[in-house]
């Protein structure tokens, strides 16, 4: 205990070290007959099924094992497919099996050893780049391409409640803030000493915290009203500075104030006016700079059972 951290904060993403190969048996996906839906993936309650998309070039120092198909659909025209299985985090409960459409299955349960070669391509599938097209996020497929930002927890074989928290990750991810009410969730997402919630490639992740069974309606309202208010002060504070300051720094303070409450939009609104202010000595910059976390928009999620929903939302 006196090894964790005084603020009670956890390191996160931990949880892609304990390859506890759990399962019996595990997904073998034939790659003749998928149709690339990404159904099994979106199903998958510890997200150790994954598509991946890569060029040509990328795919010149992949295992030999590493097997792909053309991609199908006009925007990723001249990319590879790969949907890999990470056998050792799988926990076999055949849910990707059960979903899949198509006419003779694209995945068959093996028995785990035989499959002990995917290890390597698992790997080598996590050093591939994320997809940085334009993806329609209202699709399963394309949602499938986005990485999640919460894997491998420890619930239980088949649970049902963790691919929507996965999904929710893949969504909003980057920027969102979770209240997490005491229960499954709060046992799978917040156990010591490792974590499922994890970060992309620019270290951006959700942040997460538990709070009492009974009061988490209440705390996460309570996170997004200082959101609120503190994004607030930071409209004030940028609106200041663009009354001050004259052409392309005056546009960055306008753009940013227009793009504020815009999702997607803030994140390269915000990425240019913290380069502004940080290239900036005056005081008022620095103000804004230290409000740096409250630059893009925000996602808040409360998260609870239906225990908590219906016998404490109810009253």
């Amino acid at each position: 205990v006196s090894a964790f951290s005084v603020d009670g904060s956890v390191p996160t993403g931990t949880t892609k070290y304990e390859k506890r190969g759990i399962a019996v048996k595990v997904p073998e996906w034939d790659i003749t007959k998928c149709i690339q839906c990404g159904n099994c993936s979106l199903v998958c309650p510890h997200a150790a099924i994954r598509p991946y998309l890569a060029t040509e070039e990328t795919l010149k120092n992949a295992p030999a094992s590493f097997e792909t198909k053309p991609a199908l659909g006009p925007k990723f025209k001249g990319l590879q497919y790969r949907m890999q299985v990470s056998v050792l985090d799988c926990t076999g409960c055949e849910n990707c099996v059960t979903v899949c459409p198509a006419k003779e299955k694209a995945l068959t349960m093996k028995p785990l050893h035989t499959q002990q070669s995917q290890e390597a391509n698992w790997e080598y599938a996590q050093t591939l780049p994320e997809y940085k097209g334009e993806l329609n996020l209202k699709t399963v497929k394309d949602s499938q391409f986005k990485k999640p930002l919460f894997e491998f927890s420890g619930a239980c074989a088949g649970c049902g409640e963790t691919p929507y928290v996965k999904l929710i990750t893949q969504l909003f991810g980057d920027r969102m803030i979770i209240a997490n009410a005491t229960g499954c969730s709060s046992i799978y997402g917040g156990s010591a000493p490792t974590c499922p919630y994890t970060v992309n490639e620019n270290g951006h992740g959700p942040a997460w915290a538990n709070s009492l069974f009974e009061d988490n309606a209440e705390f996460g309202f309570g996170m997004n009203l200082a959101t609120t208010q503190r994004r607030a002060k930071l409209a004030e504070l940028v609106t200041e500075l663009a009354g001050q300051v004259e052409g392309e720094a005056k546009e960055t303070c306008e753009a940013w104030l227009a793009a504020m409450n815009d999702g997607e939009a803030s994140k390269a609104a915000s990425a240019k006016l913290a380069a502004l202010v940080e290239g900036c000595d005056s005081d008022l910059c620095k103000e804004i700079a230290s409000m740096k976390d409250m630059m893009s928009k925000k996602s808040q999620w409360i998260f609870g059972g239906d225990g908590w929903a219906y016998d404490i939302g109810y009253g």
